[in-house]
Formats: C-alpha cells, sequence, structure tokens
C-alpha cells in the first residue's frame, strides 16, 4: 500500500458537496484526515491518501477536476 499526504484547499461553491464520501466510493482509496478548517467561504484538509498507487494518481485527478486544490504535503509518498 502506498500513502500519500495532501492538502485540499476547497473552494466556497464545493464546501457543502460530499466529495471525500464520492471519493472513496469512486476510487479504492482509504483517507485519514489530519487537519481541517472550513468556514463559510473557504475550506482545507490536510489528509493522507492510502491506496495502490494507480488508484491515488486516480483519486488526486477526479479531485483536481471537482475544483479542487490539491497539493502534496512536503511531497511524501509513503510505501508500506
Amino acid at each position: 500500500m502506498n500513502a500519500m499526504k495532501l492538502k485540499l484547499i476547497y473552494p466556497q461553491e464545493k464546501i457543502k458537496e460530499p466529495i471525500l464520501s464520492k471519493l472513496c466510493k469512486s476510487f479504492e482509496v482509504d483517507i485519514n484526515i489530519r487537519k481541517a478548517n472550513v468556514q463559510e467561504k473557504v475550506g482545507w484538509l490536510e489528509l493522507e491518501l492510502t491506496g495502490k498507487e494507480e488508484e491515488i494518481e486516480k483519486a488526486i485527478q477526479w479531485l483536481s477536476q471537482q475544483g479542487i486544490d490539491v497539493s502534496p504535503i512536503e511531497g511524501q509518498v509513503f510505501v508500506e
């Protein structure tokens, strides 16, 4: 299994959408939220995404297509 730490920044119009729920249902990945700050106009999350490398890459691409700003934290990729 691979894991990647990511920071997600949500635009205002996406804050109330169940993005992470859809992500877990659409891809074979698990999420572990480490930090979060959600307000009316902007929200961000720091999370760890775990799964096969291919699934993680697809999940990241999908998040970007949903209008979520995705960036790696410290560029870390973990392999267990």
